[in-house]
């Protein structure tokens, strides 16, 4: 078959009028929302050894001078996640907050250097001022306007006395294995072996590497020779070809507050950030591509029940007998399911019974392994080497906790809508309407209320889940940042304060920490699945009495019918058909949209040549 010349948005469209004719109108409009939702693409990590400019990088990637500290003396201690995204208002300026366990307190850019950085949070750590250690962040949170990447979360990440393990591992985990590694070296000297084991984790890790060779400014005559021999030795000692691309951070920003945006355009250009963004872009999922599968996949699953529609009715006006006999069967098997309601629904409970303790053991074994992992780590590195890097310790293991509460939430989550698949599998309205109020029930609290659907619509659209398209990382993309998830969160800081204390408080603090954890995994779970089962039984029962009204409606029809001639008959039969062939089209038009929508995203050239300024 010819494929289409409409656009997935003119398929939709014109698929929304047939369905608007069939009287479901709220479906149609789910359909065209969905289409303009704009999902997170994805995360954007950078991580590099010391002094290589990873902050200046972050600065030039989102266009921002000082937005994260760069002087010469500071080192970046705890992750700094920099959310843009082009939907916030462009006149606003970036919101900074301290992550601080359970709170994100208001800060501004100052703030970051007093604590964030290496220097700031040792000296708060040597005073022993118990009421300052108590407040050390375990990270950075900043939103903030840009057009120019999409949404997308970019994290930069420590880098400690040279490419710190602890550091690197939860920079990676930040990423969850659905992100981009941004490995940032520098003009002054080729790739290091260091570097080239970072870059073989990562590329196995995230969704891609690239590697950003900075400073090109300082080293005009040789950065172009060095991007040469860092593609050379990592296609020599990692085994692959990456995208090397040189970059002048300093030059990008002053291109930033350039009034003319032809010239600022040009400078960008020249500094190599624009190519960067260009790549990344291209690594990162195209966030509108998901919202576009998403309304085409609601529209397809609406015509399909259409098309079933329009059949009955032509086997109604071509043998009403039979058709009746056929109807009543079907009514009679629902009228069973109603009898059966009450069984049913001490089955499927069983079964999230079941569900539930499966997932928990899970979450019982993978707590357990982590928390022996670190207590080997406190205890063969002991506590000199942590005190002397403590936020990328609590950092860290904030992290691995987290994604550990993410697996486990994500799962169920998953089962839940797998369940919904087999209650309702042609009706991809009802899944995403109970979806969307299992999603609420962890969500923050400013989304609760009557209008769930909508509000949820900006956090994560209940589309993805049953489309399949989320895993890792679901919590952060429901409530961005803060995986809270109206659970109480446990006070990370307070690891600051055991660290100091020696090797038995934080020993203690660890198994207290991971049991905190378990207990906000449950009690999460719990929301979860109160909400997930009452939702899903409430559902089921109307819809078995909405069928079952439509199923007497059509019995009477065909009564009707019967009565008719046989002229009358084959004319309704003849526009039956066409309109068959119209809706079948159609759905084949959606199909071919939905093959598109869903094939990976061709590979980045791995040799872009990489912009410089002139």
């Amino acid at each position: 078959m010819a494929q289409t010349r409409r656009s997935p948005r003119e398929s939709v469209e014109r698929a929304t009028q047939i369905i608007r004719r069939y009287g479901m109108e709220r479906t149609a409009e789910h359909a065209v929302e969905l289409m303009d939702t704009t999902f997170r693409a994805g995360t954007v990590v950078v991580i590099g050894e010391i002094k290589r400019g990873k902050s200046s990088l972050v600065n030039a990637l989102v266009g921002h001078r000082n937005l994260l500290p760069v002087d010469v003396l500071t080192c970046t201690s705890a992750p700094i996640r920099v959310r843009v995204d082009p939907e916030i208002p462009a006149d606003a300026a970036p919101r900074i907050a301290l992550v601080r366990g359970d709170r994100r307190d208001p800060a501004n850019a100052g703030d970051i250097v007093t604590w964030a950085t290496q220097e700031s949070v040792s000296g708060m750590v040597r005073s022993r001022d118990e009421e300052k250690i108590a407040l050390i962040p375990t990270a950075v949170d900043i939103e903030m306007h840009l057009d120019d990447l999409g949404a997308v979360t970019v994290i930069d990440t420590p880098g400690v006395g040279g490419l710190d393990e602890h550091a690197v591992t939860a920079a990676l985990q930040e990423a969850n294995r659905a992100g981009l590694v941004l490995m940032v070296c520098d003009a002054s000297t080729p790739i290091t072996a260091p570097e080239m084991d970072i870059l073989d984790r990562a590329r196995t890790q995230t969704g891609g590497v690239i590697v950003v060779v900075t400073k090109t400014d300082k080293n005009l005559r040789r950065w172009r020779d060095i991007v040469e021999d860092d593609k050379r030795l990592i296609e020599k000692h990692v085994g692959v070809r990456l995208p090397v691309i040189g970059v002048s951070s300093l030059r990008a920003v002053d291109a930033a507050q350039a009034d003319d945006p032809a010239r600022r355009a040009e400078l960008e250009e020249r500094s190599g950030i624009a190519e960067l963004r260009r790549m990344i872009r291209g690594h990162l999922e195209n966030p509108s591509s998901s919202g576009q599968l998403a309304g085409v996949e609601a529209a397809r699953g609406a015509l399909h029940r259409i098309r079933g529609s329009i059949s009955e009715d032509i086997a109604i006006n071509t043998d009403s007998s039979a058709a009746v006999a056929e109807l009543e069967n079907e009514r009679a098997g629902l009228e069973r399911l109603r009898e059966q309601a009450g069984e049913w629904e001490q089955l499927f409970q069983r079964d999230i019974a079941l569900t539930r303790n499966r997932i928990t053991d899970t979450l019982d074994g993978e707590l357990d392994l982590l928390r022996q992992a670190w207590s080997r780590r406190i205890d063969s590195e002991g506590l000199r080497v942590l005190r002397a890097k403590p936020q990328v310790f609590t950092s860290q293991i904030e992290t691995e906790l987290v994604s550990v509460m993410d697996k486990t939430v994500s799962a169920l989550l998953n089962e839940i809508s797998d369940h919904t698949h087999r209650m309702f599998p042609d009706d991809a309205e009802t899944r995403d309407a109970v979806m969307a109020v299992v999603l609420q029930s962890i969500g923050p609290r400013e989304v609760s209320g009557p209008e769930v659907a909508k509000k949820t619509k900006d956090l994560l659209d209940p589309s993805m889940l049953t489309m399949g398209m989320v895993g890792a990382g679901l919590l952060t993309a429901v409530i961005p940042f803060a995986p809270l998830a109206g659970a109480a969160w446990i006070g990370v800081n307070a690891g600051f304060r055991a660290m100091r204390n020696g090797k038995q408080h934080l020993q203690q603090w660890l198994r207290e920490t991971t049991a905190t954890v378990k207990a906000s995994t449950v009690r999460m779970m719990d929301m979860v699945i109160t909400t997930a089962r009452s939702e899903i039984m409430m559902s089921h029962r109307r819809n078995l009495k909405a069928r079952s009204r439509e199923l007497q409606l059509k019995i009477d029809e065909a009564r009707t019918v019967a009565r008719d001639s046989e002229s009358e008959r084959q004319a309704r039969v003849a526009t039956l058909n066409k309109n068959l062939d119209i809706v079948t089209a159609t759905i084949r038009e959606l199909d071919g949209h939905v093959d598109t929508l869903r094939a990976p995203a061709p590979a980045p050239t791995r040799d872009t040549p990489a912009g410089a300024p002139q």
